[in-house]
């Protein structure tokens, strides 16, 4: 392996192995590193949930948002512990609109992903709102005293036509900036759009588009079945790679638990659990 000048790499071994599977662990869900366990059990939809994880998902969902609530999450992708990622978020109401934060670390002592995001949406409308956020991030070797920092933004919008029908919508990546512009640690461009329909009184069907224009179209749909007062049960499926999921979700007043699996066919088994307290 050759360094690039002024750089002296005394394990390079140990930035190979890691490096390709955390890009393969970023394509394989739609660069959305640090999903919420709720968005990673419906098969990576996030668009329209009433999650709790807007700032780094859709900021138009800020908007929307009745409580306040700080999340901790973690997820181990394919069961190995240096890929394990572990991240914090809050999102704090304002009257017309909400402010989102969102943090996050993954990888090992000597080869670290961090991720930092400010959101803000506005309810622009009954039942409209919209959002942006600026992702800030950096790629770093310590050991190596090599950091690769980046920013990008995403714009946001999510729609509740009644209390059947929502839609929503979120452009990722349409530029940025990299320290580095010739590593492959910046991001792409991500335009996603999807909606979700309420039925029975208790299921909600959800169903995306994830279009990048270098891989093509990604399609993401879920379940969500409302099996008693304070539990919830999901399920998912996603293409490009093909993978399917399934989590439940336990409220507990104002703590909420959510536990899903995604598994994908050519790597395996990924766990995700959040933990949330709202008020």
């Amino acid at each position: 392996m050759i360094s690039p000048r002024k750089w002296i790499l005394k394990r390079p071994g140990i930035f190979i192995p890691v490096f390709f599977l955390a890009l393969v662990h970023a394509k394989g869900l739609g660069q959305v590193l640090w999903q919420e366990a709720a968005s990673a059990a419906l098969g990576g939809c996030f668009l329209t949930i009433q999650g709790y994880s807007c700032a780094n998902q859709n900021p138009g969902g800020l908007g929307l948002i009745e409580q306040s609530s700080i999340s901790i999450q973690h997820s181990r992708p394919y069961m190995i512990k240096e890929l394990g990622s572990s991240s914090i978020s809050g999102q704090f109401t304002t009257g017309t609109g909400a402010i989102g934060i969102a943090m996050s670390t993954q990888g090992l002592r000597s080869f670290r992903q961090s991720s930092l995001w400010f959101s803000y949406g506005m309810k622009l409308h009954s039942g409209i709102s919209a959002g942006a956020g600026i992702h800030l991030w950096s790629s770093s070797l310590p050991e190596q005293l090599f950091y690769a920092p980046g920013c990008s933004f995403a714009l946001g919008l999510k729609i509740s036509l009644n209390d059947q029908w929502k839609l929503g919508a979120r452009l990722f990546h349409p530029a940025g900036w990299s320290a580095h512009p010739d590593l492959p640690f910046r991001k792409q461009m991500v335009l996603a759009a999807g909606c979700s329909f309420s039925f029975l009184q208790a299921g909600i069907f959800y169903t995306e588009l994830h279009a990048r224009p270098a891989e093509g179209i990604v399609m993401c749909g879920g379940l969500e079945w409302n099996l008693s007062q304070h539990t919830l049960l999901r399920t998912g499926i996603s293409t490009k790679p093909f993978l399917f999921s399934w989590g439940i979700s336990i409220n507990f007043t104002r703590w909420i638990a959510d536990f899903a699996f995604l598994y994908r066919t050519d790597s395996g088994l990924s766990p995700y659990t959040s933990l949330t307290h709202a008020w």
